[in-house]
């Protein structure tokens, strides 16, 4: 890994005056801020390749969460194969399963990875779909055992779904893509702004109607979340 050249920028010498930015997912239930730079040396930031994985991986965990929680996808199907299979096999294999359950029918919102076992580090599937959709899966999937589950109502219980489904996106089987959805299913996003980051918490709970359940304050970021 190539060292740091310059200093790291200093979060802390920012205070909560200027401008902040954010996005609301009314369907998700959460908010994400952050503060306005008016103009920020690149020579002074600095990210190793770890750090960036991380920031990827997290990255991606808040934008699969946000999809499953918005699409209420309750029903978690984890499929395995009787036989190895390589990772790439286990993708045209889970390719094709969505194939066979879109077949004749409508366009329905999924979502599904790729993992290894802990033990014999055999690849397994793990798709979430809404609660109509699990029979559907356990027939069409011909490979192996099929093990379905189906989530509680709210949205903590779908966050920890999504959660699970997002253990291991810091190492992904599936590159940097990490996840596979279907197009048309994105939760919607409404920018908001404001002067300071409590009162873009304000806006953002105006505009869901209640008061957040939980608020994260950083010094240039802003996090909160609703339970539905």
């Amino acid at each position: 890994m190539t060292q740091a050249s310059s200093q790291s920028l200093d979060s802390t010498s920012f205070s909560d005056e200027g401008s902040w930015s954010g996005l609301l997912f009314p369907g998700a239930g959460e908010m994400t801020g952050r503060m306005i730079l008016r103009s920020v040396p690149r020579s002074r930031v600095y990210v190793g390749d770890r750090c960036s994985e991380r920031e990827g991986a997290a990255r991606a965990a808040r934008v699969c969460r946000r999809f499953v929680v918005a699409n209420e996808l309750r029903t978690m199907v984890t499929t395995t194969f009787a036989r190895w299979v390589s990772v790439g096999g286990a993708v045209e294999k889970m390719t094709l399963l969505m194939r066979r359950c879109r077949y004749g029918r409508d366009a329905f919102p999924f979502l599904w990875t790729l993992e290894r076992g802990g033990e014999r580090g055999r690849v397994h599937g793990h798709l979430l779909v809404p609660v109509s959709y699990g029979a559907l899966v356990e027939e069409c999937w011909p490979h192996g055992h099929v093990d379905v589950m189906v989530g509680d109502d709210g949205w903590t219980a779908l966050r920890d779904m999504a959660g699970y489904v997002a253990k291991d996106f810091d190492s992904p089987l599936l590159g940097s893509q990490r996840y596979r959805i279907p197009k048309g299913f994105q939760p919607e996003a409404v920018k908001i702004e404001a002067r300071s980051r409590d009162l873009l918490v304000v806006e953002a709970e105006a505009q869901m109607g209640s008061q957040a359940a939980v608020a994260h304050h950083g010094a240039l970021g802003v996090s909160a979340s609703w339970e539905a």
